[in-house]
């Protein structure tokens, strides 16, 4: 069981990399992976979020602290950190999927690749490049 140093560490990086994932959508214009139709709001979103995490981890308790003296080793602090952008990640993909299921498929003629984004979300591209390979099989 992670003790409160490791679990704050998880919940850092979770918001942080959230936050960096609306900034850095919106700056691509990737409006499938956007929580908000706005990039201005959806960027303003991500630099709350990474501001916010950075100062509560880092101003509420002392976090300079050796491994030895109740901090997180190197392993840990990777592990934890993989754990924490990854759920970001899949937060964000599925949150915004669903926010975004009115945006459109993109058809026959969907962009390749991430530029797919910028017109339909992760799981509407997913499920149509899925059924196009399907098709070709």
């Amino acid at each position: 069981m992670p003790g409160p140093f490791a679990l704050d560490f998880l919940i850092f990086v979770f918001i942080a990399s959230f936050g960096v994932l609306q900034v850095v959508f919106a700056r691509s214009s990737l409006r499938g992976l956007l929580l908000f139709k706005s990039r201005q709001i959806a960027f303003m979103l991500g630099l709350l979020l990474i501001t916010a995490a950075f100062l509560w981890f880092f101003l509420s308790e002392p976090r300079n602290l050796s491994d030895t003296q109740g901090g997180l080793d190197g392993n840990q602090a990777a592990g934890l950190f993989s754990v924490g952008a990854g759920l970001a990640l899949v937060l964000t993909l599925g949150l915004t999927s669903l926010r975004n299921r009115s945006m459109g498929d993109g058809g026959h003629r969907m962009l390749p690749g991430l530029e797919a984004l910028k017109e339909t979300t992760y799981f509407k591209a997913l499920f149509t490049t899925l059924r196009v390979l399907w098709k070709r099989s």
